[in-house]
């Protein structure tokens, strides 16, 4: 069991058993924490779920019930002072925006909060989406320079986490920036997506760079 749950329980019993009522309010905030993780989680799952039904050629709808989970996760983060999961949070809230809803513009704002949270709280992993979810915005506004620069600086933190897959699937958009007019040759970024997809067993991504291949053949 969840070590917060069993502290909850202890701080009932105390409470009930012993009168020492004083530990209720720690108790809320363990199960308001237990709470923030799960409603992250859950909308996590129902995101993966929406993009596994999109890669089969479906046209998955709005889910309101991932938008509220994520939603919840990030208030509950805030009122707890959870810099760490507010940047999780706030990341989940824009990615949903931008890649759900389609909002290429308004998402920018809270891309850059959860960089700015996540950095904050030394949580690289997070800043690397939202840097990679930044680029994406950028490069849609026309600024090729600042979208590719973000998306280096995105796949430099994942290099350095040994986040393989997340970096081979940086390579894939990245080799589509260097179609659009960025530095670098689009072959070779996706010769090295290829490799790094194959070692860390990434299936998915191994799918884009080959649909990156064909798109990007003259």
């Amino acid at each position: 069991m969840d070590d917060r749950l069993i502290e909850a329980g202890e701080r009932y019993e105390a409470a009930v058993f012993a009168g020492a009522d004083d530990g209720l309010d720690a108790a809320d905030r363990a199960l308001d924490a237990v709470e923030a993780d799960t409603a992250l989680a859950r909308g996590r799952i129902r995101h993966a779920r929406y993009l596994s039904a999109r890669a089969d050629g479906e046209q998955p709808g709005e889910d309101e019930t991932e938008i509220a989970l994520f939603e919840r996760a990030l208030a509950l983060y805030e009122a707890l002072g959870d810099t760490r999961g507010a940047g999780e949070a706030q990341f989940w809230v824009g990615c949903y925006h931008q890649v759900v809803r389609g909002d290429m513009d308004t998402t920018e704002a809270m891309f850059a909060r959860s960089r700015d949270l996540a950095e904050a709280a030394g949580d690289d992993l997070t800043r690397s989406y939202a840097l990679r979810h930044l680029a994406f915005a950028a490069q849609h506004a026309g600024r090729t320079a600042e979208a590719h620069a973000t998306l280096a600086e995105s796949t430099r933190l994942r290099r350095d986490l040994g986040f393989a897959a997340g970096v081979a699937a940086n390579l894939v958009a990245e080799a589509y920036f260097t179609a659009e007019g960025g530095p670098g040759d689009a072959s070779t970024l996706l010769d090295e997506a290829a490799t790094l997809a194959a070692t860390s067993g990434a299936r998915a991504v191994a799918g884009w760079v080959s649909e990156a291949r064909t798109n990007l053949t003259p």
